[in-house]
């Protein structure tokens, strides 16, 4: 029975692990030197340093619990100096072993010779090859190298790296060694071939490292060569043989210039020749040491961790990232791309599987189409920079490539007076922008990102009338989704720095839910995803702190939109009063009372006046006709006297023009009230005019954070811009508080009639490209927006979508012009007597010409009762003596 149970155990654990699954790494042997060795160039064992890597991204992905079948991934690694039939041989007896896990991926060959070999193999099973240091430009063609990739830079960016060092130093002309092998015709095919009208080549050895020899004599070629500067271009330890060569050979340090494409063993050289190296300079990638590199830090930081917890010698493991080889870094990216893409096939339900046979070009791996699509489209921040496979002539990690000229100078050793090792000095340093591919998130929000998706019809009529006028002016910008295009301020923009800036990209659009604040961090930290974020995205303090911001390319400011027409408003019993001022009302009451008391005076001599009435009721008639003068200017009035008749006329003459200056004015008036907002700015807000729940404000925007920081934390949510607009227009919320630029935009073109702005424009909020911290071609980025704006290229695209209007200039005036325009419409449609007072004026003029008929007519009466009033006045003088 417990003979039973062991073998039961045994075919359990058999089986769980014929279920998991592994990486196959295929690495060169290496013959670890002697430690003092080790110590003068830890470079030198980059093999060891590339599998520690390898071991260290297979320990992550388990700490990340990253499964396939439930089973957490394996690994198995070859180690071989043999040639690429030998590799091959080894690759096939790893996948047809029925004993071992099934083999989803391998990760290399070290060489582009190797890879020539395995490539097809593993394509005609479709199982993917991803490697760290082959780096031949014939690699990427698809047809014959369909699953193969690299995370290492291509031989295309080093020949570009090098023509641009020799336009550098204005060099025309060189001699090249190469080494015999695939690399080494690789380099002298592209400098011959594509680079030939920028580099010369006069003379040309050929370096065989298996005999140690040349072609030709290296001393003589040199010698009778025109030109003294000499490129090398062969692997790493072809390099330090060549090197050594020429040393032996005496050509270094007489005047020559030599330049390699990889750093030389400096362990294979004897003390006393260390001195002789001084001045060789070499061209090679570098990577960089932070985020502004696209560096995932703390995905490095964890790398080295676990490579520290697996090493039994923790001095071993470099503490600065810089003492870790290239070919290293790009091992554990090579890892976390196939695992990356194993992660994503597992969430899909489409995990790969291997369908083992004892043929080896029988075996296949199942779901690979699935498997190598997730894997073309990966794309993540590693410990060597930005990794992405998704490129249209290429498939190489190329973006944001570094190039570094370093220079062998003398260092004296610790404890040593006399003896100086060399060592290698960065002493310039270029990026390759050609090969900078930028991914670029947007969101939509018209006018700077105008989406349509051609899968979709569920827009408004109101957006399609728009987007019809719009796709038949511009030409759309396409998207990594190809049923998604884009129009706009920004897809102009973005194509004028392409123009300037010589990058390529690729436009993702954001889901129109997310938050701005969620956007942000899209670009910020280690595991950034967009290289930059271009929309109406505003600068503020507290993304500032997190993200860097380009210049900015456009001016904007808050504004407050509301209805155009408000479903109630407060009743007024007196606005038919409101034309005129109330100094004027009060004028022409006081006209009106004048005009009747001096026209009861004018025709109380004359006998057929109403004589008879009292004089209260006289005057009161005097002021209904007075009355019914200025308003109905009626001529059946009799009056008997010409300043009666004088005072009259005055009457239909103030009448005519007060009546034709209330009747325009009032029609104004209610016109203009038809139309008034319910608020006149962020004041009124501010105060608390309207409830803040019938508010609307997008959250989690720059807006909010205005808002709950000077406002109220209390609002109508928004999810989105373009909810505003229905949430207005049902009466869900009264007003809404947003990008002015927006605002403007959709009341020109969409809601001409429905909504309005009201209120000057307030808080300024420059729209600007958000960047990742520290980002390498900010500077650029920000040059070349200025030279926009210094030309008008910037204010020509404003003025072709912002400032863009489909409405009549009538039915969306009020959105043209400020609310501060608006009261002073108002303003003008009200009459003070500062502005009428001349008219009164004139009808006293009138009225005192009037007074001198009236004392002409009447002088012969006037003189008569002023000689009686004297004697009556006299009389008592007279008497009054006589009393005493």
């Amino acid at each position: 029975m417990s003979h039973f149970l062991i073998l039961l155990v045994c075919f359990i654990l058999f089986r769980d692990s014929l279920n998991t699954v592994q990486i196959l790494g295929l690495f060169p042997e290496y013959h670890h030197a002697p430690s003092q060795y080790l110590e003068a160039d830890q470079s030198s064992h980059w093999t060891t340093q590339s599998m520690e890597m390898f071991r260290a991204a297979i320990t992550l992905a388990d700490r990340y619990k990253i499964y396939v079948g439930g089973n957490p991934i394996n690994y198995t690694i070859l180690q071989t100096n043999s040639n690429g039939f030998a590799e091959l041989e080894l690759v096939c007896r790893s996948i047809t072993n029925t004993t071992v896990p099934d083999i989803l991926g391998v990760v290399g060959p070290t060489t582009s010779t190797n890879a020539r070999y395995i490539g097809p193999f593993v394509a005609r099973i479709g199982l993917p090859l991803v490697s760290y240091t082959a780096t031949h430009a014939d690699l990427d063609d698809k047809s014959n190298y369909p699953t193969f990739y690299r995370t290492i830079p291509s031989d295309i960016l080093l020949a570009e790296a090098i023509v641009k060092l020799f336009k550098y130093f204005s060099w025309e002309t060189c001699s090249m060694i190469i080494g015999n092998d695939d690399y080494g015709y690789g380099g002298l095919k592209l400098i011959s071939e594509v680079y030939y009208a920028n580099l010369s080549i006069r003379e040309r050895l050929i370096f065989d490292p298996q005999s140690d020899k040349y072609q030709a004599d290296l001393k003589q070629t040199l010698e009778k060569s025109q030109s003294r500067i000499v490129l090398v271009w062969a692997n790493h330890s072809s390099c330090t043989k060549i090197i050594q060569h020429v040393l032996r050979a005496g050509l270094l340090r007489r005047n020559y210039v030599w330049i390699t494409t990889n750093k030389i063993d400096f362990n294979m050289f004897e003390q006393n020749e260390w001195f002789n190296l001084s001045g060789i300079l070499t061209v090679v990638p570098f990577i960089g040491n932070s985020s502004a590199f696209g560096v995932n830090e703390t995905l490095q930081k964890e790398a080295f961790d676990v490579w520290r917890n697996l090493s039994h010698n923790k001095n071993s493991v470099p503490k600065l990232a810089s003492a870790v080889s290239l070919e290293a870094m790009y091992t554990f990216d090579a890892v976390w791309a196939l695992i990356q893409a194993l992660n994503k096939s597992v969430l899909h339900n489409k995990p790969p599987s291997m369908n083992k046979s004892l043929a080896c070009f029988d075996n296949f791996l199942q779901n690979h189409d699935e498997y190598l699509n997730h894997l073309k489209m990966t794309r993540f921040y590693g410990v060597s920079g930005n990794v992405q496979f998704s490129k249209a002539n290429s498939d190489d990690c190329t973006h944001g490539v570094m190039y570094g000229l370093y220079n062998i100078q003398p260092m004296m050793l610790k404890n040593s007076e006399e003896t100086q090792k060399p060592t290698y000095i960065k002493v310039l340093t270029w990026y390759e922008t050609t090969s900078q591919h930028l991914q670029i998130l947007v969101i939509e929000a018209h006018p700077f990102v105008i989406v349509h998706n051609s899968s979709t019809d569920n827009q408004s009529s109101n957006y399609d009338t728009n987007l019809e006028q719009v796709s038949s002016r511009f030409d759309p910008m396409k998207t990594n989704d190809p049923k998604i295009f884009i129009y706009g301020f920004v897809a102009d923009f973005i194509r004028e720095l392409e123009r300037h800036m010589h990058f390529t990209y690729t436009i993702h659009v954001a889901d129109p839910t997310t938050a701005y604040h969620s956007l942000i961090t899209l670009v910020a930290g280690d595991n950034r995803q967009y290289d930059m974020i271009l929309s109406n995205i505003a600068m503020t303090s507290d993304r500032m702190l997190k993200v860097d911001f380009s210049t900015p390319f456009y001016d904007n400011t808050f504004r407050i939109i509301t209805r155009l027409n408000p479903y109630s408003s407060p009743l007024s019993l007196f606005s038919c009063f409101n034309p005129f001022t109330w100094d004027v009302w009060v004028a022409i009451f006081v006209v009106i009372i004048y005009s009747s008391i001096i026209i009861y005076i004018f025709e109380y001599q004359n006998g057929n006046i109403e004589n008879s009435q009292p004089e209260l009721k006289a005057i009161c008639t005097g002021i209904f006709h007075g009355l019914i003068s200025i308003l109905i200017m009626n001529g059946d009035i009799r009056l008997t006297t010409t300043s009666s008749r004088l005072t009259i006329l005055g009457l239909y003459a103030l009448g005519v023009i007060l009546i034709a200056t209330y009747t325009a004015n009032l029609s104004s008036f209610l016109t203009l009230h038809r139309g008034k907002p319910f608020i006149s700015g962020i004041d009124d807000i501010k105060n608390g005019l309207l409830p803040f729940s019938r508010i609307g404000i997008v959250s989690n925007t720059s807006i909010s954070d205005y808002y709950i920081r000077n406002i109220s934390t209390k609002y109508y949510s928004l999810t989105t811009v373009a909810d505003t607009y229905p949430r207005l227009l049902d009466y869900t919320i009264d007003a809404s508080i947003c990008d002015s630029s927006v605002l403007e935009y959709a009341v020109n073109n969409y809601y001409c009639d429905e909504l309005t702005l009201t209120g000057v424009s307030f808080v300024k909020s420059p729209f600007a490209i958000a960047l990742p911290k520290d980002w390498l071609y900010k500077t650029d980025l920000d040059r070349n927006i200025l030279a926009l704006r210094e030309s008008g290229k910037l204010e020509s695209l404003e003025n072709t979508w912002i400032n863009h209007r489909a409405c009549s200039s009538s039915s969306s005036s009020s959105s043209s012009s400020s609310s501060l325009d608006q009261v002073n419409d108002q303003n003008s449609g009200t009459f003070s007597l500062n502005v009428l007072g001349g008219l009164f004026l004139t009808f006293f003029i009138i009225t005192a010409i009037a007074f001198g008929f009236h004392l002409w007519n009447c002088r012969v009466v006037i003189i008569n009762t002023f000689h009686q009033t004297m004697k009556r006045i006299k009389l008592p003088i007279r008497l009054m003596p006589i009393r005493c």
